[in-house]
């Protein structure tokens, strides 16, 4: 946890807070604090800023609260995924967040089993569970926009033309030709897909291509579903960033 995270209405305008729950226990057990010492604090989609430890105690931690620096913006890509196993599902999540991503696009693949669709793991209180702790990873307060789309063919058909950049499209494909860190995308946000264990079966690559989309690969060898989302986004991150330093040049 690098950065503790409050509910707007859990800070009052003395700034003082008594937390008794994970939150408090993460303070005790892992960051070991005392009184006096100071940790980051933010209040969830607002601003971030110090707090102060005043007292411990068995089972709370009182904090006395100061949130007055501006929150790192919303992040402008957008990362389609397709529906995976629950516990990957959550992990890509979780991950994605605190990747910055301002978006994230949950879809189905053929390949996915249509019971992940109403597993456990998509209710939005768990899903809200996995961005609070993306947030806390990279110390950010502002959470993604999370939207399900059941059916492939309303994704490619209404969910592409209406919110997704034209520009800058992406999907991830082990078998593509093109190396990720190699493409030169433009200053615009990025779009890229992610297709779930096993990737996604030929149609799906060849609707996203007709769409705009270029495929890319994260290396020679296939990877974890999490480790291509982490891997590819840096890539292309990275490659945006230069093709945008060349054009300044």
């Amino acid at each position: 946890m690098n950065i503790l995270l409050l509910e707007p209405n859990e800070l009052p305008a003395s700034g003082e807070i008594q937390l008794a729950d994970r939150r408090a226990e993460h303070l005790r057990k892992v960051l070991r604090v005392k009184p006096g010492d100071q940790v980051r604090v933010g209040v969830v989609d607002g601003l971030q800023g110090k707090a102060e430890v005043l007292a411990l105690e068995e089972r709370t931690v009182t904090l006395r609260c100061r949130c007055d620096e501006p929150a790192p913006p919303a992040g402008g890509d957008t990362l389609l995924l397709a529906f995976a196993r629950p516990k990957v599902l959550l992990r890509c999540i979780e991950h994605a967040t605190a990747l910055g991503f301002g978006r994230i696009v949950l879809f189905r693949s053929r390949r996915v089993e249509r019971s992940h669709l109403s597993s456990h793991a998509v209710t939005p209180s768990v899903i809200e569970e996995r961005l609070r702790r993306g947030l806390e990873q990279s110390r950010r307060t502002i959470r993604p926009g999370v939207l399900q789309v059941p059916r492939f063919r309303e994704l490619i058909e209404t969910e592409l033309p209406r919110s997704v950049p034209a520009e800058n499209r992406f999907v991830a494909d082990a078998d593509a030709d093109e190396e990720a860190a190699l493409a030169r995308p433009r200053g615009a946000p990025l779009s890229l897909v992610i297709g779930p264990e096993g990737g996604l079966i030929p149609h799906e690559l060849e609707q996203f291509a007709l769409n705009g989309f270029r495929l890319v690969r994260a290396g020679r060898q296939p990877l974890r579903v999490e480790t291509a989302l982490s891997y590819l986004t840096g890539q292309l991150r990275a490659a945006r960033e230069r093709t945008s330093a060349e054009g300044t040049g």
